[in-house]
């Protein structure tokens, strides 16, 4: 796996891309600082988008994602200094890393959702 930084610069295009590809797949995020730890926020939730909000005068992320029920619910990342994107060896991205000013880190990982035309990986479509 390798991890790039994202150049500020590029940050909305590449949330901008980063949610298109990855609709409704399932992600897990977790928060980790030195005042709250390591905190599970969600698990294997669809992903409705990742997006730059800058309306409080600051660089903020937000994080949509589908609970069940059809609850919507958004994790925004305060203060964001730099941004990362995790990707495995064939150039598929694993995880979207968020660091604010105060050094916590959100990681958003991502597993892709089942199709339903598939059953373990498999096509059980002729």
């Amino acid at each position: 796996m390798a991890t790039v930084e994202i150049p500020y610069s590029q940050w909305q295009r590449r949330l901008d891309e980063f949610s298109a590809v990855h609709e409704g797949w399932l992600v897990s995020i977790d928060v980790l600082g030195a005042e709250v730890g390591a905190q599970h926020e969600v698990e294997n939730v669809p992903l409705l988008g990742v997006s730059l909000d800058h309306s409080d005068g600051d660089d903020a992320v937000d994080v949509a994602v589908e609970r069940i029920g059809g609850d919507h619910i958004s994790h925004q990342v305060r203060n964001v200094r730099r941004v990362w994107i995790e990707q495995v060896e064939a150039g598929w991205d694993a995880a979207a890393e968020f660091e604010s000013a105060d050094g916590s880190k959100t990681v958003v990982r991502l597993r892709e959702a089942a199709k339903p035309e598939t059953v373990d990986g498999v096509s059980v479509r002729p």
